[in-house]
C-alpha cells in the first residue's frame, strides 16, 4: 500500500490540531458551566439552608473558611454541593440503646417490663421478651451555642403507686417526667424542681386529705444545702415539702429510699444514713418529719429497707409518747463501695432509744451485722419478700443468695456481665437482673432458672452517669468516653444480622490501658435481639480480671472485620500490646525491645457455617506485617467478586491473601462433617516505598517522622485496589493490578493531613481525611470536596466515617462533633446531596448492607439508626416495636380495647359469658389452650422482598410455591422465652 503524500499529512496534522483545540476549548467551558452551576447550586443550599431547623452551616466554596467560634464550640460544618429536591431518603428514629444504670419495673399483674435506656423508656412482654413499644424521653437539651446535647442521666424510675398505667421518671437536671406506659404517651415535662439537680427519686402513696396520691420523695442538691424534699399535687397547685436538710453543704443525698406508704424514709450521703419517720400533719394539709443521722464504717453504694408490721407494742415508760412506741420493725441493708455490706436490725427504734438515751457515742450504740464477700462496690442489695435472704450483685459477674440467720451464701456465677440492678417481682416469685453487657434476665427463685432475656448491642457506650466503683480510687478506673470506633460488618448471606465488635460488658471494655472488644456480637435486626457471641481473640471469662495490683487485665481489640463477597469466610485483626503502666519506669531501648518482644497481632480466618452455627477458625497468621517489630494493620477489604482479601500494614505493603485446599500426602482433608479445609496465605505482595518500618523512618532535617495512616477499597469489578498510604500530608494513592500483583499508577494530592477512609465509584475516588475529596481518576481532576472542621481534641478525628453504599452508588459521610454527630449523604457521579441530618450522638459505627441500600450507623448510646430512602423497597430495614407495627392488638392492653369500644371479660365473667354462649347454642366446646397458641408473625420488608424480588416475571417460581414459601412465614414461631 502507497504511502501519505506530504500535502495530505500535513492536513491530518492540521485537522489533528484543530480537534485538539476544540476538544480543549469544549473542556474549557464545560469546566465553566460546572462552576456557574456549581456556584448557583450552592446559593440555592444556602437559602434552603435558613428554612431547616438543622444546625448544619453552609459554605459556598471549598476554600472557604470556617469561623473560629464555630471550631471552638465543636460544631460540624458541611459543604453541599447541590439542592436537595425530594427529600427521599431520610434519617430513621433511633432503635434500642443503653440501659441505664436504674432499677427495671415489674407491672403489677408482672407481664410485662418497663426498662429505662439512656434516651428512651422500652416495655417488654414477660412471655415472650418481645418490644412492644418504645417511648423516647426528651433528654437531650439545646446548648448555647443550639446544639442538642446530652449532658444530664435518668436517674430513677418508679411505677405509679395509685396510677399503675404510668410511670414517674426522674432526671438528674432537675426535670420529672409522668409517662402513659400503657398507651406510650409522649412525656411532657411534668414538673421541674427547683434545684435543677435530682440525685435520687422514691415514690409512694400517702393518704392526704381524704384521698390516697402519690408523693415523690427527691434527693436535691442546692447550693447551700441538700435536701430530701416531698413533691405532691394538692387541689389547686403543686406542694413541695422539705422533710431533710442536711448540717453541711458538702454532704450530698446520694441515695433515697421510701417504704410502700411513705411513712418510712432512708436516705444516705457518701458515709452517713438518715432514717426518718414523716406524718402527715395534724391539721391535715403538710408533712412533719423527724430523722436521725448516724455514721457509716464506708462509703455507701446501694441500700434497700424492708418494712414489718408491729404486732406488739415495747414496754416504755408511761411518759413515753405512743406515737414513738408504735414504730413498725424496718431492716435496712446497705452495699458498701469496698464491698462490704451491713444489716441494720429495727432502726427506726434502735436510733430513737440511741437519741433517747442520749448516748455520747452513737457509733458504738448503732451496731451491725456486716457481710463480706465482694471486691469491689456492691452494685445492688435487695431484700427478697419474706426477709430471709438478701439479694447481691457486683463487678465479679456473679449474683449472689444471702441467708440472713446463717450468712450462707449460694452464688450464681459465670454470668455475662457484671451486676448492676436487681429488683424483686411484687409476687416475689422471680427476679430481675440487669448485666453491664446490656442484658436483662428474669430468673426465678426457686431454680434460679432464666425465663426471659434480652439484650440489645453491647458495644461500648459512654457512661452518661458515674459507675458505682467509681466511688473509691482504684489503680484502674472507667474511662467515661469511647476511645476508638468500633470494628461492624454485614454478612451478605444474612444480610438481616448486624456482627458487631464487643467485650464482656461495660465495665471490662472502658477499663484498661485499651478499648477492649475480643467478641464478636451478632445482632438481629428483625427482632432486635443478640443472637450470639462468640470470642475473636483472648479472653478471661472465669478468671480474675484484675491483676494483684490491682489493674485491670487488658484484654486484645479487634481493629478490624471483613465478610467475603459471597459470604463464606471472614476475615479479621485483633491486636494486643503490654500497658503503658508496665513500661513507663524502663529506659527507651528496653521500654523498645519489650514492646516489640510482647505486642501481638494476629490476622485469622473464619468459615462461616449455616445460621445459628459457630464459626471456625481456618487459619492464623502472626504477625501478618513486620519489620524489627510487629506492625500494626491498617486496613482489611475484601474483594467483592471473590473470597479474597487485602490488607494493609505500617511496614508500606500491601498483601493479597486466598486459601487453597488443605491436603496431606495427596489427600483432601475434611473436617468432621466432611467438609473441605482451606489453608490461608499471602498470593501477592506490593511495596509501596521500601519495606521500612516506621520506627526508623527519619526526616530531612533528621527528627524522626510522624505516623503514617492507610486506607483501601476495592473498585467495582475487583480488578483494581486503591490504596492510601503515607505520612500526613503525603496524599498519594496507588493503583493495584489485583491480578498481577504491579501498581499501575500513583496519584498525588488526593488527600491531606490522615487518610482515614477510602471508597471507589466508577471513576471516581474518594478520600475521606482532614477533608472529603471527590477525584476523577480519567480526567485527573477534583470534581468537589467538603471541608471538615478541625477538631480541638485530635482524638475527635478517629470517629469521622465514610461508607459506600454498592445498590445504589451512594456514600455516607460522618463528621464527629463534641456532643453530636452530622452525617451527610450524597450522589458523587451527578454531585448531589441525598440527606443531610444531625445526630445528638457520637457515630463509633458506620456500615452498608452487601443486599439493602442505605447504611446502619451505631453511636456512642448503643442506639441503631438506618439512612434509607423511603420508596425503595430494598432499603435497609430495622424491626421496630409491635405498636408501631400496629401488632399491639396481639399484646393489647385493656385499656386500648376499652378505647375501641371493646369490652374485655377477664376471670370469671369470662368463663360466665362462655358458658352462656355455649348454652344459647345448645353446646359445649372444650378448648386446650396449649395445642391452641397463636402466635404474632413479624415479617421484615428484607424477608418479602428475598421472596419476591427475585427477578423479571417470567423467572419467577409458580405460584403455589410463592405461596408455600410465604405462609412458611407466617407460620415461623418466636423464639423461647429463655433464649439468647
Amino acid at each position: 500500500m502507497a504511502g501519505k503524500t506530504g500535502h495530505q499529512a500535513d492536513s491530518e496534522k492540521k485537522r489533528k490540531r484543530a480537534d485538539t483545540q476544540e476538544k480543549d476549548r469544549n473542556a474549557k467551558r464545560h469546566r465553566q458551566q460546572e462552576q456557574q452551576a456549581s456556584k448557583k447550586a450552592a446559593k440555592m443550599v444556602s437559602d434552603a439552608a435558613d428554612l431547616k431547623d438543622k444546625a448544619l452551616k453552609v459554605l459556598k466554596g471549598l476554600n472557604a473558611e470556617i469561623p473560629a467560634e464555630a471550631l471552638a464550640n465543636g460544631q460540624n460544618i458541611f459543604v453541599e454541593q447541590a439542592e436537595i429536591p425530594d427529600k427521599q431518603w431520610a434519617l430513621s428514629a433511633p432503635v434500642g440503646g443503653r440501659i441505664a444504670d436504674v432499677d427495671p419495673v415489674f407491672s403489677v399483674d408482672e407481664k410485662h417490663l418497663i426498662v429505662t435506656q439512656n434516651t428512651s423508656l422500652q416495655v417488654y412482654s414477660v412471655a415472650d421478651s418481645h418490644l412492644v413499644r418504645q417511648i423516647s424521653l426528651p433528654i437531650a437539651t439545646k446548648g448555647k451555642d443550639g446544639q442538642n446535647r446530652i449532658t444530664a442521666a435518668i436517674v430513677s424510675t418508679w411505677l405509679s403507686p395509685n396510677e399503675p398505667n404510668f410511670v414517674w421518671i426522674a432526671c438528674s437536671d432537675g426535670r420529672l417526667w409522668k409517662v402513659d406506659w400503657q398507651h406510650g404517651s409522649a412525656p411532657e415535662d411534668t414538673l421541674a424542681v427547683k434545684s435543677d439537680n435530682i440525685q435520687d427519686m422514691a415514690v409512694c402513696s400517702m393518704k392526704l386529705g381524704k384521698t390516697y396520691t402519690d408523693v415523690l420523695y427527691i434527693a436535691e442538691a442546692k447550693k447551700q444545702e441538700c435536701t430530701i424534699t416531698a413533691y405532691y399535687r394538692s387541689k389547686k397547685s403543686l406542694v413541695n415539702n422539705v422533710v431533710y436538710r442536711t448540717q453541711h453543704p458538702d454532704q450530698r443525698i446520694n441515695l433515697v429510699r421510701a417504704s410502700s406508704d411513705g411513712k418510712y424514709v432512708v436516705g444516705a450521703t457518701a458515709d452517713s444514713l438518715l432514717v426518718g419517720v414523716v406524718q402527715v400533719g395534724e391539721s391535715g394539709a403538710g408533712l412533719e418529719s423527724e430523722f436521725y443521722a448516724f455514721d457509716t464504717p464506708d462509703l455507701v453504694s446501694t441500700l434497700d429497707l424492708r418494712v414489718t408490721p408491729k404486732n406488739s407494742v415495747a414496754s416504755t415508760p408511761k411518759k413515753q409518747s405512743k406515737k414513738l412506741a408504735l414504730f413498725d420493725v424496718v431492716d435496712l441493708i446497705v452495699g458498701c463501695a469496698r464491698g462490704g455490706m451491713l444489716i441494720y436490725n429495727d432502726i427506726i427504734n434502735t436510733a430513737q432509744a440511741v437519741r433517747g438515751a442520749k448516748s455520747k457515742s452513737k457509733k458504738e450504740e448503732i451496731q451491725a451485722r456486716k457481710f463480706h464477700w465482694h471486691r469491689r462496690a456492691v452494685h445492688s442489695l435487695k431484700w427478697s419478700r419474706d426477709g430471709h435472704y438478701m439479694i447481691s450483685g457486683g463487678s465479679e459477674n456473679t449474683l449472689v443468695l444471702w441467708q440472713v440467720d446463717t450468712g450462707k451464701t449460694t452464688p450464681l456465677p459465670h454470668l455475662s456481665g457484671s451486676v448492676e440492678n436487681i429488683v424483686v417481682s411484687p409476687s416475689g416469685s422471680s427476679y430481675a437482673v440487669h448485666l453491664d453487657d446490656n442484658s436483662v434476665m428474669i430468673l426465678t427463685t426457686s431454680e434460679m432458672k432464666p425465663t426471659f432475656y434480652i439484650s440489645g448491642l453491647q458495644t461500648a457506650a459512654r457512661y452518661f452517669a458515674p459507675p458505682k466503683d467509681s466511688l473509691v480510687m482504684r489503680l484502674s478506673d472507667a474511662v467515661r468516653e469511647v476511645r476508638n470506633p468500633v470494628p461492624a460488618a454485614v454478612n451478605p448471606q444474612n444480610p438481616s444480622q448486624l456482627h458487631i465488635c464487643v467485650g464482656a460488658g461495660q465495665q471490662a471494655v472502658m477499663s484498661g490501658s485499651q478499648q477492649s472488644a475480643p467478641i464478636l456480637q451478632s445482632f438481629d435486626l428483625d427482632t432486635l435481639r443478640s443472637q450470639s457471641r462468640q470470642a475473636l481473640a483472648r479472653t478471661q471469662p472465669t478468671d480474675v480480671n484484675i491483676t494483684t495490683k490491682g489493674n485491670a487485665i487488658s484484654e486484645p481489640t479487634v481493629t478490624h472485620l471483613a465478610f467475603s463477597s459471597n459470604g463464606k469466610y471472614m476475615a479479621s485483626v485483633d491486636d494486643w500490646q503490654p500497658p503503658m503502666r508496665d513500661i513507663e519506669n524502663m529506659s527507651a531501648e528496653t521500654r523498645q525491645r519489650f514492646l516489640r518482644d510482647r505486642r501481638e497481632i494476629f490476622l485469622k480466618f473464619w468459615a462461616v457455617g449455616e445460621e445459628g452455627e459457630q464459626l471456625a477458625l481456618t487459619s492464623r497468621i502472626n504477625s501478618p506485617h513486620a519489620t524489627s517489630r510487629p506492625e500494626p494493620v491498617l486496613a482489611l477489604v475484601a474483594d467483592p467478586t471473590s473470597s479474597k482479601f487485602a490488607t494493609l500494614g505500617d511496614d508500606g505493603l500491601v498483601k493479597i491473601w486466598s486459601f487453597k485446599t488443605r491436603q496431606f500426602d495427596g489427600v483432601t482433608s475434611k473436617d468432621a462433617k466432611g467438609e473441605t479445609l482451606q489453608s490461608w496465605s499471602c498470593i501477592h505482595t506490593i511495596s509501596l516505598g521500601g519495606h521500612v518500618g516506621a520506627d526508623v523512618l527519619m526526616t530531612l532535617d533528621g527528627n524522626k517522622a510522624g505516623a503514617r495512616s492507610g486506607a483501601m477499597c476495592y473498585s467495582t469489578d475487583g480488578s483494581t485496589l486503591f490504596v492510601a498510604f503515607g505520612a500526613e500530608g503525603d496524599g498519594g494513592v496507588h493503583a493495584v493490578d489485583t491480578r498481577t500483583g504491579k501498581v499501575k499508577v500513583a496519584m498525588r494530592g488526593l488527600w491531606r493531613g490522615k487518610i482515614r477512609h477510602i471508597e471507589a465509584v466508577s471513576s471516581l475516588i474518594i478520600t475521606l481525611s482532614d477533608d472529603l475529596r471527590v477525584y476523577d481518576a480519567i480526567t485527573e481532576e477534583t470534581m468537589f470536596g467538603i471541608r471538615l472542621p478541625k477538631w480541638a481534641d485530635p482524638a475527635l478525628s478517629r470517629f469521622a466515617h465514610l461508607a459506600l453504599d454498592r445498590r445504589s452508588n451512594t456514600v455516607a459521610v460522618v463528621a464527629p462533633g463534641k456532643y453530636s454527630s452530622d452525617i451527610l449523604v450524597f450522589d458523587p457521579e451527578e454531585n448531589r446531596s441525598l440527606c443531610v441530618d444531625k445526630i445528638p450522638h457520637r457515630i463509633i459505627s458506620l456500615v452498608s448492607s452487601p443486599m439493602s441500600t442505605g447504611f446502619i450507623a451505631v453511636d456512642d448510646a448503643a442506639q441503631l439508626w438506618t439512612i434509607s430512602r423511603a420508596s425503595d423497597e430494598h432499603a435497609v430495614a430495622i424491626a421496630r416495636p409491635l405498636e408501631e407495627l400496629r401488632l399491639a392488638d396481639v399484646v393489647v392492653e385493656e385499656g386500648d380495647l376499652t378505647k375501641s369500644g371493646i369490652t374485655l371479660l377477664d376471670g370469671d365473667e369470662e368463663d360466665e359469658a362462655s358458658d352462656d354462649e355455649g348454652e344459647a347454642n345448645g353446646e359445649r366446646m372444650e378448648v386446650d389452650d396449649q395445642e391452641d397458641e397463636t402466635h404474632a408473625a413479624i415479617i421484615s420488608r428484607q424477608k418479602l422482598a428475598e421472596l419476591f424480588d427475585t427477578g423479571p416475571a417470567f423467572t419467577m417460581p409458580a405460584v403455589e410455591e410463592l405461596f408455600d414459601k410465604f405462609t412458611e412465614l407466617l407460620a415461623l414461631k418466636p423464639l423461647p422465652a429463655s433464649s439468647k
